[in-house]
């Protein structure tokens, strides 16, 4: 009876236990699961300083779900021409990062426009999509530039970095926007892949699927992450223009395999170039020069206000 006893408290204390576990475990990863989506921290970016090569114009913009969103432009005085480049951040990120390429462009005879993702910067607080949800940021961009010129031809290329790029390829494929060219700079092939990547970068490797599971059914059924759409390798499968893919060679968050079939799946023509030694982050400030040559060859090729073989198409 005594022995009955002790083993029925055992099981208690047992039951309890894996109780408490589960319990604990389930709110660490409602927890995750929301810093995975959070939005960031407001600032403000009405006060604009000196930049080189002109100056940015603040804009608004309305996206078609009725998100405000904080956007520049910047008009490079060295063209005539109507091309424009749209200039998209990463996660967790701002304009700040994207004055190398905002440089870059400029001295090129590209007129610019900067955009901050919704849940970014100074645009409306929402929570973060990697990339689905802003794709409609981008539409209301193309849809400026396009009220610009009022229809007229124009030249429109997308260079978007990490979230920015997997926005890019939800745009062309879920809005319809039909750009002349797109850079694509580390982007991921899909979210649970790389969920799984950053979680190894802080967690033994044979844990990353009991961390990524539930975080994903969180993500999922709580905060309405649809992790199933996250998949821009599927999406890029329609694009129709020239695809530019640039990606470090030692980064953890993205493998080059993972690279190298996100690139497969995109249609003629394409370039895929490796930064050796870059990790995830700007391989402009990484290897100039690498970044310089790839762009310029790029553009020459495929920019049609650069190259006299190739027609500048309508917005659409």
């Amino acid at each position: 009876m005594k022995s009955q006893s002790i083993a029925k408290k055992a099981g208690k204390i047992f039951l309890y236990a894996s109780g408490g576990f589960l319990g604990a475990f389930a709110i660490g990863s409602l927890i995750a699961a929301w810093v995975m989506v959070r939005p960031g921290s407001k600032r403000n970016y009405d006060c604009i300083d000196r930049i080189s090569f002109g100056k940015l114009e603040r804009i608004s913009l309305k996206t078609s779900d009725g998100i405000k969103l904080h956007a520049w432009v910047q008009w490079s005085h060295k063209t005539t021409l109507k091309r424009w480049v749209l200039l998209l951040h990463g996660y967790r990120s701002d304009r700040e990062v994207m004055n190398s390429r905002r440089r870059f462009f400029i001295r090129r005879g590209y007129h610019v426009l900067i955009l901050h993702f919704r849940g970014h910067g100074g645009s409306e607080s929402t929570r973060v999509s990697y990339g689905f949800n802003e794709r409609k940021d981008i539409k209301a961009a193309i849809e400026f530039i396009r009220l610009i010129h009022r229809r007229q031809p124009v030249e429109i290329g997308i260079d978007g970095v990490s979230m920015g790029a997997a926005a890019a390829a939800y745009a062309v494929a879920y809005e319809s926007i039909n750009p002349d060219w797109v850079i694509l700079e580390s982007c991921y092939d899909n979210i649970r892949q790389a969920l799984e990547n950053r979680l190894g970068k802080h967690i033994p490797i044979p844990l990353v699927p009991f961390v990524a599971r539930p975080m994903e059914f969180m993500g999922k059924h709580v905060f309405r992450l649809p992790v199933e759409d996250l998949n821009p390798t599927k999406a890029l499968e329609s694009i129709r223009c020239p695809v530019l893919v640039l990606a470090g060679d030692s980064e953890k968050e993205l493998k080059t395999e993972e690279v190298e079939k996100l690139f497969q799946s995109i249609p003629e023509p394409k370039r895929l170039v490796f930064f050796p030694g870059a990790e995830h982050e700007d391989l402009l400030v990484h290897d100039p020069r690498r970044f310089i040559r790839t762009v310029d060859g790029f553009l020459k090729e495929f920019s049609p206000s650069q190259n006299a073989g190739l027609k500048i198409r309508p917005v659409s």
